[in-house]
């Protein structure tokens, strides 16, 4: 396809989220479209075994793309993975009619974020929750809104035990710091990862902020946190897929970069709160409450208006994730 084309879409996907910041992705440029490959060197194999979170990522980053294309007068057909090592193909095609109704979330693209701050008491209206509600349509993905606290209270013993079980883990707390970027100067050079900074975390420096991570920040001080937050959180939203395989996984992607694009339409924040999807026995239970023993949830986030504004997490230059 034309370069410049070709450039506009992967500028625009690069914007999604990814767990950790890891950005786990490159882009090829083939005669009629676009490739989105997994980058398994910035997979997390602790806290993300099977790889469903990466694939999730590039789910976000490819609705992007369709975001993108539709905004350029294409539309797209989008082939998916037939295996867990497989890439995603976007054909694209000039579109027949422009679709406003469609680009509307492209506007969102650019400014939302993840934001981890406490959220305020504003309560989300009835009107705002059909929104979010009729947001995606993807075939095998759904969403479970638990709108007020009184609607979540039963999920917060899983978010803790999953929270408990990942600090327990010494090697999850090496990957997770591995992506923990404490300075600006570090976020800026690196441009990938968690910098401290959009955590609502001080500028500490590579050396002490090491150290305070790996000696003082424990399950129980994350327990509390966490406790925190939700105290203020107005609602949650778990995303769940009909199978566990990786269509799936990218379509829950898909499905949640909508959502959240929306979120960011509507002047909602949200951030996660994976813990129980990423630890399997405690997702089992997850499961198993929600009624649906037989499906899969893979995403549990927060959701809120906030007071806090917070700094935005950096990307990777283009020219670093193209395969040319």
């Amino acid at each position: 396809m034309k370069n410049e084309d070709f450039i506009y879409l992967v500028e625009n996907a690069v914007k999604a989220p990814s767990g950790h910041n890891t950005q786990p992705w490159k882009f090829e440029n083939i005669e009629d479209g676009i490739v989105i490959h997994p980058d398994f060197s910035r997979a997390l194999p602790i806290v993300d075994l099977d790889n469903h979170a990466l694939y999730i990522s590039l789910g976000c980053a490819l609705e992007n793309i369709v975001f993108a294309a539709k905004r350029k007068g294409y539309e797209c057909k989008v082939g998916y993975p037939e295996d867990e090592n497989g890439a995603i193909t976007v054909k694209l095609n000039p579109a027949a009619t422009r679709s406003p109704s469609n680009e509307d979330l492209f506007d969102f693209i650019a400014i939302r974020q993840v934001n981890r701050s406490k959220y305020s008491d504003k309560k989300i209206n009835d009107e705002e929750l059909e929104k979010l509600k009729s947001s995606f349509n993807f075939e095998g993905v759904s969403v479970v809104i638990m709108n007020g606290k009184t609607n979540f209270e039963k999920i917060i013993p899983f978010i803790i035990e999953g929270n408990n079980l990942q600090f327990q883990n010494k090697q999850f707390i090496k990957e997770l710091t591995s992506w923990f970027r404490y300075s600006k100067s570090e976020a800026e050079k690196t441009r990938d990862g968690l910098w401290t900074a959009a955590m609502g975390l001080p500028n500490m420096g590579k050396l002490i902020g090491s150290f305070v991570m790996k000696n003082f920040v424990t399950a129980k001080s994350e327990a509390k946190r966490l406790a925190d937050l939700l105290e203020c959180t107005q609602g949650i939203a778990i995303f769940v897929a009909d199978k566990n395989d990786v269509e799936n996984w990218v379509k829950t992607g898909q499905a949640f970069q909508r959502f959240s694009l929306t979120l960011t339409m509507l002047g909602i924040c949200h951030a996660h709160l994976n813990m129980p999807c990423e630890e399997l026995e405690v997702r089992k239970k997850l499961a198993k409450e929600l009624g649906i023993e037989n499906k899969h949830p893979l995403l549990l986030i927060r959701y809120g208006y906030a007071d806090r504004k917070m700094p935005y997490s950096y990307r990777r230059n283009v020219n670093d994730v193209i395969i040319k």
